[in-house]
């Protein structure tokens, strides 16, 4: 009885370990800097945006694999989903800061296509 309950008790520990190493790493989105307000152009603004909102797309269109499955066992899964969750608040505070200094700079709507040759050559930044 004494080596089955030393058997249990090894077992639940290895679970509980490749639980925790099987939980998902999203990376971070970190929050405007002073520096970025102050620096940034238009141009650069909207780089960024398209940037945080990559980040995010790939985060939200991450799918179910076998790190999922260790981490249910290990901790019900909850790691993953609070680490998806910070990953997705980072980004969307992150596209607001950025979108709010489009604001207060007066930026265009947003760069949609790249500047051509053309206009990349005229003396200026495009999107400024």
């Amino acid at each position: 009885m004494k080596s089955a309950s030393v058997l249990f008790a090894a077992l639940c520990g290895v679970g509980l370990v490749m639980g925790g190493c099987a939980t998902k790493r999203y990376g971070r989105q970190i929050e405007v800097s002073e520096y970025e307000r102050t620096a940034l152009t238009c141009r650069e603004i909207d780089m960024e945006i398209a940037k945080a909102q990559s980040f995010k797309d790939q985060v939200e269109a991450t799918k179910f694999d076998g790190r999922d499955v260790l981490a249910i066992l290990g901790d019900f899964g909850i790691g993953n989903l609070t680490e998806r969750d910070e990953a997705l608040k980072g980004a969307d505070k992150r596209l607001q800061q950025l979108r709010d200094l489009r604001l207060t700079r007066g930026c265009p709507n947003g760069v949609t296509v790249a500047p051509t040759a053309e206009v990349a050559g005229a003396g200026g930044r495009a999107g400024d």
